[in-house]
C-alpha cells in the first residue's frame, strides 16, 4: 500500500538497507540486510493468521517507526536518519505541516527524497525514478511467486459493493490487493494503462496527475488536515479494516469504504502524483474473469 507499500521497492513499499552503504548518522545495525515492508512470505500455519499481516510498531508518540511486521517476521530496528528527525527538529515539525503546504513550495520534487529516511516506507527508495520504463518497474516490482506459492491459501474479500478473489502468493502483500483493486491501478483495470503508458514518462505523468484529479474531485478531501503524520497513524487501521473485509477473518471493527482506501492514497498523490503507488498496484496483480486476482504468471506481464 502501500505501503509500499508502499514503495518502490525496489521496493514494493519500500526496501531500507545499510549493506553496502555508510550507515553514520542513521539508526542502522551492523550487517542489517535490506528490509522490504512487503517482501516477507507468510506462515500459512500461524494460529493467529490475518489475510493483511502487516503492522507498524510506533514509538510512544506514534511518530517514529520501532519495528515492522509482515506475515511471519518481525524486523527491527527501522532506519531512520537521527541526524534529520528528532524531537523539536525542524523535519519532525514537517510531519505536521499538510502536505499541500509543502507540495507546492516544493514544485514538482519527488517528496520522498525531501522527507528522506523516515521509515520503511517513507524514505528515498521510494520515489519514482525519472528514466524509469515498463522493462525497469517489471523487474523492481516484481515479487509475486504467482502460481508457484506452495500451499497457498484463498481468501475473498467483500466492501463497500466490491468483492474480489485473491490468495497468496509469497508474500504478505495480498493485503494489498483490496486497496489496489479500489484505486483501480491493478492491470486490466484500465485501459489506459498499458506498457506504452509507463514507457512515455510524460504520458505517465498526464495518467497519474488525471487519477489524482478525479479522486479529489470525487471525494473532496480535506487537504489541510492530510498530514504526513496523520497518513502514518492511519497505517494500522487500513490493514485492520482489510482483515475487517475478508472472508476468513471475524469482523471486529468498520469494513473499509473506497473512499478510504482512496483517501490513503491521495498521500501518495501529494507526494509524486502517487507515480509510485500505481505502478506498484500494476505489477501487484491483475484483475481476471470474475473479479479473481492473479498475480506473478497468472497475469501475462
Amino acid at each position: 500500500m502501500l505501503d509500499f507499500a508502499n514503495a518502490m521497492l525496489l521496493l514494493a513499499s519500500a526496501a531500507v538497507s545499510c549493506s553496502g552503504s555508510p550507515c553514520e548518522g542513521l539508526d542502522c545495525s551492523d550487517g542489517m540486510s535490506s528490509v522490504s515492508l512487503l517482501q516477507t512470505q507468510i506462515d500459512t500455519y500461524k494460529t493467529d493468521f490475518r489475510c493483511a499481516p502487516i503492522e507498524k510498531i510506533w514509538d510512544e508518540d506514534g511518530r517514529y517507526q520501532l519495528e515492522g511486521i509482515c506475515g511471519n517476521m518481525d524486523y527491527k530496528p527501522v532506519l531512520r536518519d537521527v541526524t534529520k528527525y528528532y524531537p523539536g527538529s525542524s523535519a519532525e515539525k514537517e510531519l505536521e505541516r499538510p502536505l499541500i503546504e509543502i507540495r507546492k513550495e516544493h514544485g514538482t520534487e519527488d517528496l520522498f527524497n525531501h522527507f528522506g529516511l523516515l521509515n520503511d516506507w517513507i524514505n528515498p527508495s521510494s520515489a519514482f525514478p525519472p528514466n524509469s520504463t515498463y522493462e525497469s518497474l517489471k523487474q523492481s516490482l516484481m515479487t509475486s511467486s504467482g502460481t508457484h506459492f506452495p500451499t497457498p491459501v484463498e481468501m475473498t474479500f467483500k466492501w463497500d459493493g466490491n468483492e474480489i478473489q485473491t490468495q497468496q502468493d509469497h508474500v504478505c502483500q495480498a493485503g494489498d490487493d483490496p486497496y489496489c483493486f479500489a484505486n483501480g491501478w491493478m492491470k486490466n483495470q484500465n485501459l489506459e494503462l498499458l506498457p506504452p503508458t509507463f514507457n512515455d514518462p510524460e504520458a505517465y505523468t498526464r495518467f497519474a496527475q488525471d487519477q489524482c484529479r478525479q479522486m479529489n474531485e470525487k471525494y473532496h478531501f480535506d487537504q489541510d488536515n492530510i498530514t504526513m503524520l496523520s497518513h502514518l497513524r492511519e497505517t494500522n487501521s487500513m490493514y485492520e479494516m482489510s482483515d475487517n473485509a475478508c472472508s476468513l477473518m471475524p469482523t471486529k471493527g468498520a469494513l473499509p469504504t473506497n473512499r478510504d482506501f482512496q483517501k490513503h492514497a491521495f498521500v501518495k498523490c501529494l507526494m509524486n502524483d502517487a507515480k509510485t503507488e500505481i505502478a506498484y498496484c500494476y505489477f501487484r496483480g491483475c484483475t481476471l474473469e470474475g473479479n479473481r486476482i492473479g498475480h506473478g504468471d497468472e497475469c501475462d506481464y
